[in-house]
């Protein structure tokens, strides 16, 4: 029986680097190109979202248009709908930046229905197809997962076979059990419309335990949300932020299951021997899901689905530039697949105040990757957690990217290297990933932490395979950063 299992995991884990590297055999990784075939700028570093990338899945539907409420500035919000952000931003609390109107549009997009997941996971004697294939629900162990190991011992199958762990973490380190019911479902394209349903669902099961604001709007017209966990007047508050590069839409997904289940064993569950209840009595989680609404709609389901006829144009002049300039030899729909930037071609992750001036290496003209901007926070969704980031004293901030298994934490100029350090040591424990230094620039890492008021932050970058991942990638992820936040949490509680 022992040599069937290990038979068997070594046949699934074959598969799944089989079909990773099909993914980066799509193309040459040299010289500073992407295995798609579009070429990244001279000087990029994978990092804070710039590793190399390749496209997986086939364009589906346009989304249909549904109508939503609308409402204006940070108040709370019924989910849905849309909110008009307007205003001046106070960059690194000494200077005025970006100030404008956005008017927010009056309907939002539900996402299509018919998406395929690929399969990809195995438990003991049983058979793994790696692919899209689709099929119900299977249950495939009760056992528990060591945390850093990015092993499953015992997990519940989500859509097409995808691994979503049953207990988190193991010993000491567990605080919940598997969800009977969840909310947030693992999909091969987590959009914004599921995403923004599944927090009205959460709000309506959680609701004494987590608020929903809205930080802004997008350039068309999406809202951003703010999902806060825990106790509002609490002395310590962390910031979460996920989903600023398009192609990169399985880190919403994480973020919002790191919500479910916080949210879930929130009244249960236990870290390290203290209960959550007892460390959420002293924090508040902030989690923005999904910062760049616009770039993952144009990456999961292509400008069609968007609403604004202005920004379906200028995503066309993109492809029309970088064809010119030679940083793409790939088909409309496959340029639009691995989509990077916001809405109007502008990567939001270049667009804060952070050696913003030296920034060289991207082109000058809006793109699908790599355009820092004409300043720094131009844009609407850079602008939004720039003035979240200012809105209070934060104990810490992690920005979520993918790929390469990397936690960065440091950057020039950094005012909080020791206990950005400390952070980085405390997650790279937890998730069995390495350290690296930051050399990009403009980062929102970067940013906040050089500005006034600096904060301890880190940028993790999750996953193996290039962006868009497959949702067969998600069991891997989520062991690794199952049990993250409820350790920040009880980080910031002591310090």
């Amino acid at each position: 029986m022992n040599c069937k299992r290990y038979f068997t995991g070594a046949l699934a884990a074959f598969m799944v680097a089989s079909s990773a590297f099909m993914t980066y055999a799509d193309g040459p990784v040299a010289n500073g190109t992407d295995p798609a075939g579009l070429t990244s700028a001279p000087g990029e570093t994978a990092g804070a979202g710039n590793g190399t990338t390749g496209v997986t899945a086939a364009e589906t539907a346009a989304p249909a248009p549904a109508s939503g409420a609308q409402s204006s500035g940070s108040q709370t919000v019924t989910v849905g709908g849309n909110a008009a952000a307007s205003g001046t931003v106070t960059a690194g609390g000494s200077s005025t930046a970006g100030n404008g109107t956005v008017t927010a549009g009056s309907s939002t997009v539900a996402a299509g229905s018919s998406t395929v997941t690929s399969g990809g996971t195995t438990s003991s004697g049983s058979t793994v197809t790696v692919g899209g294939q689709t099929g119900p629900a299977v249950a495939v162990g009760s056992g528990t997962i060591t945390v850093g190991s990015g092993q499953v011992a015992g997990a519940a199958a989500g859509p097409g076979g995808v691994a979503v762990p049953s207990v988190i973490g193991a010993g000491d380190l567990s605080f919940a059990g598997q969800l009977t019911d969840p909310i947030v479902k693992v999909t091969e394209k987590y959009s914004y419309d599921q995403m923004s349903r599944d927090i009205s669902s959460l709000k309506s099961r959680y609701g004494s335990h987590m608020q929903v604001n809205t930080i802004g709007n997008s350039l068309d017209g999406r809202s951003l949300y703010e999902i806060v966990i825990g106790n509002q007047n609490a002395s310590k508050h962390i910031l979460i932020h996920a989903g600023i590069h398009a192609r990169e839409y399985m880190t919403p997904l994480l973020v919002m299951k790191q919500s479910e289940h916080l949210l879930a064993f929130y009244d249960s569950g236990s870290y390290q021997g203290r209960s959550l209840s007892d460390i959420l009595s002293g924090v508040a989680i902030h989690i923005v899901p999904m910062l760049n609404p616009d770039g993952i709609t144009i990456s999961q389901f292509g400008v069609s689905a968007l609403r604004s006829s202005s920004l379906r144009q200028t995503v066309s002049q993109c492809y029309a530039q970088d064809q010119a300039d030679g940083r793409t030899t790939q088909s409309f729909d496959r340029y639009q697949a691995l989509w990077k930037a916001n809405g109007r071609g502008v990567d939001l992750n270049q667009n804060f105040p952070a050696l913003w001036d030296s920034i060289t290496t991207g082109p000058s003209h809006a793109s699908y990757a790599n355009y820092k901007g004409t300043s720094a926070l131009s844009e609407p969704e850079s602008q939004a957690l720039a003035n979240l980031a200012n809105s209070r004293n934060w104990s810490l901030t992690i920005s979520y990217h993918s790929m390469g298994n990397l936690v960065y934490w440091d950057f020039a100029g950094n005012k909080v290297a020791e206990q950005s350090k400390v952070l980085a040591d405390l997650v790279t424990g937890i998730s069995g990933y390495r350290t690296n230094g930051s050399s990009g620039k403009g980062g929102f890492k970067d940013y906040v932490q050089t500005k006034d008021n600096p904060i301890p932050s880190l940028t993790i970058e999750v996953g193996s395979v290039a962006c868009p991942m497959p949702a067969s990638e998600f069991g891997n992820v989520w062991n690794s950063n199952q049990a993250i936040l409820a350790a920040l949490a009880a980080y910031a509680a002591d310090h």
